[in-house]
């Protein structure tokens, strides 16, 4: 993936943004509204994980994984470090209920989905103030 926040604003581009073909992202407050643990913890990590990917140019494939991804957005984005300890937490979970044969609910959904949110809300922020959106050719 090339990320081209330079081009969108030699076009006048400035919105905040992510300008992705095919990208189809659930609103911040459908993150309240699942009362499925399973659907909520992956449909929110598989939207944090495109847009650290096409976003902020986390590197993609099976060998990297979401904390990888973190680490990376960490060193070239410099998000905060509670985002960082939210986004950790976030995908932490994750691998808990995936991989856990023990760990079958969140131990508490409302406060998932609000870190995701929270998340979610400064990324999106840091590329607004990094100089508007990043369009992605893959």
């Amino acid at each position: 993936a090339i990320l081209l926040p330079a081009l969108n604003r030699a076009r006048g581009i400035t919105s905040s943004l992510v300008c992705v073909m095919g990208a189809a992202f659930s609103s911040s407050s459908s993150y309240l509204s699942y009362t499925n643990d399973f659907e909520l913890v992956i449909r929110a990590t598989k939207d944090l994980e495109y847009l650290l990917e096409n976003s902020f140019g986390a590197p993609s494939g099976k060998q990297v994984g979401l904390h990888d991804k973190i680490s990376h957005v960490q060193k070239s984005a410099g998000i905060s470090d509670a985002c960082v300890k939210k986004l950790r937490y976030l995908v932490t979970i994750r691998n808990k209920l995936v991989h856990d044969q023990n760990f079958n609910a969140l131990p508490n959904r409302k406060q998932f989905a609000n870190s995701y949110i929270s998340v979610e809300k400064e990324l999106k922020q840091k590329l607004k103030d990094d100089g508007g959106s990043a369009c992605v050719i893959s």
